[in-house]
């Protein structure tokens, strides 16, 4: 019975691997990125339409796919310091996070009812946090593929991103401990600090490491040092009410720090690994969760919060990036806009405390195909200008 379930696994994975590379492709020549194939891919083979298979099924491998796109992107930060003293990407992210917050609730308080099924008071303020959030992975993965992880525009996109993401759980994290018995509430406080803790002392002593860690002449070796540290990270902020696609952005910065990370074996590895295997079923696995009949039952909803989280972060992203005088502030603008994993932790957490029902996730779902869409058409836009 387990050598079936096994072979059920990897049949279903081989199958969900190979087309989404098909349509991937077929979508990269015909303009459209890559992402958006995986994504209709998922769509097409979940059970809204062949019914061939189960999100759940991919779950595992999918996750791993999300932490390796932050992975990535830590591994071009060399000092987890200067992301939060880069003064003008520490503007931008928190202006997004406090400005997009405050559109969005006040709009919510005003026509949430009209739109959505609630009212209370408390699921607005978790709607628009939630919303105010941006999402690294996404606008990460494009930025790769086209080569801008490096440049000025990429690194403050990226910067600012990230003090908005960390910013943003720390605060849902705020809320929740504040709604938690007195014990809980003391166990999670100490956990972050623990966390801090164990970040700084990786961060500030990983070249003393190095010496031992080069002693694997192997490159396979300290590949799987790499990966066991950025699972371990991943797992320890899942574990404080953080994310885990944190952890691992946080783990990219550790091992970005060393030595064997600037080997040409080691990038193949995990760009092999990454954009090869777990990233497009990242992808795919989330289109498994669509479902055609609830997206056109709650696109209303969706369109609504897509809406105002567009609407505020684009205008703030954009009229910041010029007041810094980035020379690309659309594509600052831009690369904000994507919806996914950080918006999901926080509506999840929700769902938890009893806040929101499952039916949230049916209204976010479309929200992720748009803002995904649309960050994807703008940078098209914008390279041909």
């Amino acid at each position: 019975m387990a050598a079936g379930l096994a072979a059920q696994t990897m049949y279903e994975l081989g199958i969900l691997l190979f087309l989404s590379f098909i349509v991937g492709e077929i979508f990269e020549r015909v303009g459209i990125e890559s992402i958006i194939g995986y994504i209709v891919t998922g769509l097409i083979m979940g059970p809204s339409v062949l019914g061939m298979i189960e999100a759940e099924a991919v779950k595992g491998f999918a996750t791993i796919g999300a932490s390796l796109v932050l992975f990535q992107a830590g591994l071009r930060e060399e000092n987890a310091v200067k992301i939060f003293r880069h003064r003008q990407g520490l503007q931008l992210g928190i202006g997004v996070l406090l400005g997009a917050f405050a559109f969005i609730f006040g709009m919510l308080m005003l026509f949430g009812e009209t739109f959505l099924p609630y009212s209370d008071l408390t699921a607005f303020v978790y709607l628009a946090l939630g919303y105010a959030i941006v999402d690294i992975g996404v606008p990460s993965k494009i930025m790769l593929s086209k080569g801008m992880m490096r440049e000025p525009t990429g690194k403050y996109a990226i910067k600012s991103s990230v003090i908005n993401v960390t910013v943003g759980l720390l605060a849902v994290t705020g809320l929740v401990i504040l709604n938690s018995s007195a014990e809980t509430m003391l166990l999670k406080i100490a956990g972050i600090f623990g966390f801090a803790a164990g970040f700084y002392v990786l961060h500030e002593f990983i070249h003393r490491l190095d010496d031992y860690i080069m002693m694997f002449e192997e490159a396979e070796a300290q590949f799987a040092i790499t990966f066991s540290l950025l699972l371990g990270l991943s797992y320890a902020t899942e574990i404080i009410g953080l994310s885990t696609v944190l952890g691992a952005f946080f783990a990219g910065i550790i091992v970005s720090r060393s030595d064997f990370s600037d080997s040409r074996a080691f990038q193949e590895k995990i760009q092999a690994i990454g954009l090869g295997l777990f990233i497009p079923i990242f992808f795919a696995w989330f289109g498994l969760g669509l479902h055609l009949d609830s997206i056109i039952a709650n696109f209303g909803a969706a369109a609504f919060l897509f809406g105002l989280s567009t609407v505020s972060k684009i205008s703030i992203g954009y009229v910041m990036s010029r007041l810094h005088g980035m020379d690309k502030p659309m594509t600052v603008a831009a690369s904000l806009l994507s919806l996914d994993i950080e918006t999901l932790v926080v509506l999840l957490i929700g769902i938890d405390m009893g806040i929101f029902g499952n039916e949230i996730l049916q209204i976010f779902a479309p929200s992720v195909l748009l803002s995904t869409a649309t960050i994807v058409i703008l940078y098209a836009v914008l390279e041909r200008m």
